[in-house]
């Protein structure tokens, strides 16, 4: 049987919210709220299922949840998890939801809504935590939201490859390692305009290497996400042959590769979160 590969094109189909608009409270070095700024607006839970039931009409897939984060690194969710479970009652959209760190409390409230996904970015490195990220906030803080969402069976950690050091990215990785993931998601550090890191992002081979340790360590399909820099072609083919189980958002040149190559390829317009 031929080895499936799953490219996935969240479009217009797969849109992201954002509960906080365009702010954020950390500005983080190389975001600065700028990635919001390509996110819809949903400042509370009634424009939020307003939002949803014209998606839904259109024929949507579902969405992301998402927004800026509080000082502490959470993403207000708390009062959108009815609105979420309603949502989804009604309308059969699919929710990935973006909580950032949570307590036992925040957990709770996310894991209510009944989301499909969970999506934790995870960093390990401690400068990078109290640096770039600028928060106070601990390698720990990072385990224990795991730990929190990972009974519910659809945690779906996150890494950054670029934003942290090589080092970090390895403990990051044996961390993950450690906990029950329903897919790992690989990213490529790319700078938002405007930020310090405008004109830094990550090097091919490096995110080739941290593709590869993945699928070495994390015993769970490895995706090669969204936020990576473009053009590159070759890191999508190579992540493929190291082991990824899809990409987002691949190069027509990848796709010709896959199909002459023999894979089952299978096009989803969806968020490669909801991999199954």
């Amino acid at each position: 049987m031929a080895t499936r590969v799953t490219f996935y094109r969240p479009g217009k189909s797969f849109p992201a919210f954002s509960v906080t608009g365009e702010g954020c409270s950390l500005q983080c070095d190389h975001c600065r709220g700028r990635y919001l700024q390509g996110m819809r607006p949903a400042l509370d839970p009634d424009e939020l299922e307003r939002a949803a039931a014209r998606l839904s009409f259109e024929g949507g897939r579902g969405f992301l949840l998402s927004g800026g984060c509080d000082r502490r690194g959470r993403v207000p969710l708390g009062d959108f998890s009815g609105a979420v479970r309603r949502i989804r009652a009604t309308t059969g959209l699919q929710v990935n939801v973006h909580p950032g760190l949570l307590d036992e409390e925040d957990a709770a409230a996310v894991i209510s809504s009944g989301a499909e996904a969970f999506s934790v970015d995870v960093v390990q490195d401690p400068l990078t935590i109290s640096g770039t990220l600028h928060l106070q906030a601990s390698p720990r803080d990072y385990c224990r939201t795991m730990e929190l969402l990972e009974p519910t069976g659809r945690l779906v950690p996150h890494v950054c490859v670029g934003l942290q050091s090589e080092r970090g990215e390895e403990g990051t990785l044996e961390t993950i390692s450690a906990h029950s993931v329903r897919a790992l998601i690989i990213l490529g550090l790319k700078g938002a305009r405007g930020t310090m890191y405008e004109h830094r992002s990550v090097p091919p081979e490096r995110l080739v290497r941290a593709v590869g340790k993945a699928v070495a360590t994390v015993p769970a399909p490895v995706l090669l996400g969204c936020m990576r820099p473009r053009g590159q072609w070759e890191v999508e083919v190579q992540a493929i042959e190291d082991g990824a189980a899809g990409v987002v958002n691949p190069s027509p040149r990848t796709v010709q590769w896959a199909l002459d190559q023999g894979y089952r390829v299978e096009n989803v317009p969806s968020c490669c979160a909801l991999h199954l």
